[in-house]
């Protein structure tokens, strides 16, 4: 075929041109440099992310006319061969095909022999996890303890399922998945050597929807290029023809939960399902984004933590400005609990609808935390004013029940009084707000040392105050306000 897909035309040649994976190739080019390469290497990572790439550009450092060398030429016979997958020197096999004890055995008879024309000869292992338990104990000692002229490269993305027997006679390297705005770089590249024209909007979608893969993220590329007839690419095109998530669907649904608006949740719903998109991952899509929100909101200025553009970063910032991340969590954790219903249930919309509905009954209220803070604020205020002849307002009345408010005193209607008479505290109870005089605390004064320090440890947990305090914020608490005003003739 003399087309070939963009994953295989821009395949790097060089440590230097893998994207996202510095760690690995720079600790393989210093290897190299110094002479400490080791005899088996294991490459294990994510799908997509480089460990084959990095096994050939690694044997042709070591074959290379002009090495060993952490930059091969790509010019010699050697590099050339390797490139091309037709090196004698340089065996790529397929751990899922080749998985028996006896290919292992054949494997071991064949490393006695010397490389025909390279400097050493290379096994590449391609998804080693998938030998067989007899197959990976025919190859230990072999691993162990090789010919000088044979070298082993590993390369699996479930490294826990190797035996530790294989494991601790490798060099191991792990390879991570590659940011969102690495790879929105490197499909934009692409793209302008191919001579097409992409937004920034529809590449970063491509990006993020390739889940940390280069790989992948040029498969979904290669489609959009050679779907389209013209040379410049709109962005509904590639919503269409991939099928992606549009993430303004995902935002608006996120917005309109944070309104506690239920007809546009269901509305939004009812689209979705009529334009054919997966309800389920829809779903997954929106738990990611309120993990987002949460995470944001959390740590707002660490910018490594959540892997989104800064304008997607700025748009969540501005919605959750008036939430707690307390709230957020609710949300996200009641997400979470339903998710497997969502991925069982026959009826996804049905499920999906009842999930929404139940995270709209959701309420932001005062935190424990706050409503702490202010307590402790108020039972200090009371023992430094029984001293200071001072009086503790309480405010705990939203504005729109207040029926007057003269000179710092809330009143309603409906307003009672009483004598708390073992104190000789006058407490005008107005409602859900209490005007507190506390004038008469002398009686810990007439006691002794000993006996105050012993009333004093009563007080947080058994005076009658804190217990009124905890009736008055067992609601939703609007301000608490400590001042002092005149002591009252009595």
């Amino acid at each position: 075929m003399s087309y070939k897909v963009l994953a295989l035309k821009y395949r790097p040649q060089k440590f230097q041109d893998v994207i996202g994976q510095e760690h690995v190739t720079k600790t393989l080019s210093n290897a190299i440099s110094s002479n400490r390469v080791a005899h088996a290497i294991l490459l294990t990572g994510p799908r997509g992310t480089g460990k084959t790439t990095i096994a050939r550009i690694m044997a042709k450092a070591m074959n290379c006319e002009q090495g060993p060398t952490p930059t091969p030429c790509n010019i010699c016979k050697s590099c050339k061969s390797i490139t091309s997958g037709n090196s004698a020197d340089v065996f790529e096999i397929d751990g899922a095909s080749n998985n028996s004890v006896d290919q292992i055995r054949e494997l071991r008879a064949n490393v006695t022999y010397m490389p025909t024309s390279s400097r050493l000869k290379i096994y590449i292992i391609d998804e080693v996890h998938m030998l067989s338990t007899a197959a990976f104990n025919a190859l230990l000692k072999t691993l162990e303890e090789p010919p000088d002229h044979v070298m082993f490269i590993f390369a699996t993305t479930e490294s826990h399922k190797i035996p530790i027997t294989i494991l601790s006679r490798c060099q191991r390297h792990d390879l991570g998945r590659v940011k969102l705005a690495q790879i929105s770089a490197h499909l934009y590249n692409l793209c302008s050597q191919e001579n097409f024209v992409i937004s920034k909007e529809s590449i970063d979608l491509i990006a993020s929807e390739a889940d940390g893969s280069i790989r992948d993220s040029l498969s979904l590329l290669d489609r959009i290029l050679s779907s389209s007839q013209t040379k410049e690419i709109n962005h509904d095109l590639i919503i269409n023809y991939l099928g992606i998530i549009d993430k303004k669907i995902i935002f608006d649904i996120a917005d309109a939960i944070l309104r506690h608006d239920s007809f546009e949740v269901l509305n939004i719903i009812d689209r979705i399902n009529h334009l054919g998109l997966d309800l389920k991952k829809i779903y997954s899509a929106i738990i990611k984004h309120f993990r987002n929100m949460a995470v944001i909101k959390a740590c707002s200025n660490k910018r490594t933590i959540v892997d989104i553009t800064d304008s997607d970063r700025d748009v969540i910032q501005n919605m959750v400005s008036n939430c707690s991340v307390v709230y957020l969590t609710q949300l996200l954790n009641t997400l979470l609990k339903e998710e497997q219903l969502i991925k069982s249930a026959s009826h996804t919309r049905t499920a999906i609808e009842v999930v929404m509905l139940k995270i709209l009954q959701l309420r932001q209220g005062a935190e424990i935390d706050e409503i702490i803070k202010k307590l402790d604020q108020f039972a200090g205020m009371f023992r430094e004013g029984a001293e200071n002849n001072t009086t503790v307002q309480v405010q705990h009345l939203p504005k729109s029940d207040l029926i007057t408010e003269d000179n710092n005193r809330i009143e309603r209607k409906d307003a009672v009084k009483e004598n708390i008479s073992p104190f000789k505290q006058q407490v005008s109870i107005v409602d859900k707000s209490v005007i507190m005089d506390k004038s008469a605390a002398n009686l810990t004064l007439q006691q002794s040392q000993h006996q105050q320090n012993e009333m004093q440890k009563r007080e947080a947990m058994n005076h009658p105050l804190v217990n009124y305090a905890r009736k008055i914020f067992s609601g939703n608490i609007v301000d608490i306000r400590i001042k002092e005003v005149k002591q009252p003739n009595i």
